[in-house]
């Protein structure tokens, strides 16, 4: 018989016991001083700066590319998620990118997030600040947004961040229609980025 029988999901209305349960055990552990391990951050290297990420679950997003790419002299970290099938029976590949940049002279993130926004351009939905919660990192600001591509609606989740002499541009885009089993995975990236020489 399992010690940790506790800890199983409870099925009531409205989840109110699990919540319960989760804050009690949380409550628990901070009374007997028992920390648990914070997620293991990965890191990269360019441009003079360490940017540290969480990586997103190795069994859902592979990463496709990591290194320098060729033609922007940017460095690009991108995963694509395995497929996902549809309610129209499309198997859609939702893609997280960083492209880490070398941004020399002043650190403003309006002028970097103008820039960049100008050259990919998307309706914006929601304004993502660290004062809401969707970053770590101070110098940051993104959008939930969308753009059409044919008839398919595109669902994206964009973040500008700058340190020091470096910009980082976060790419999140997925169909509407699986956009919301991506959601929380993209949130998630955006707002697992550091850097250490803070």
């Amino acid at each position: 018989m399992s010690h940790y029988r506790f800890l199983r999901p409870v099925r009531t209305q409205g989840g109110f016991l699990r919540r319960f349960l989760t804050v009690g055990v949380a409550a628990a552990l901070s009374v007997f001083h028992i920390v648990l391990p914070a997620e293991a951050q990965e890191s990269f290297t360019a441009h003079g700066s360490t940017i540290l990420y969480n990586r997103p679950d190795v069994a859902q997003w592979k990463v496709v590319h990591d290194g320098i790419d060729a033609r922007s002299k940017a460095y690009l970290l991108m995963f694509k998620h395995v497929p996902i099938k549809d309610a129209e029976g499309r198997y859609i590949e939702p893609v997280m990118a960083l492209i880490c940049e070398s941004v020399p002279g002043s650190p403003d993130l309006i002028q970097y997030s103008i820039a960049k926004r100008v050259s990919t351009p998307f309706q914006v939905n929601e304004l993502l600040t660290p004062q809401k919660g969707y970053f770590t990192h101070r110098n940051s600001v993104g959008y939930k947004g969308e753009y059409q591509m044919g008839s398919v609606l595109h669902r994206v989740v964009i973040g500008h961040l700058r340190h020091r002499d470096v910009g980082v541009q976060v790419i999140c885009d997925s169909t509407d229609g699986v956009y919301d089993k991506v959601e929380a995975d993209m949130l998630g990236l955006l707002r697992s980025i550091t850097f250490p020489e803070q």
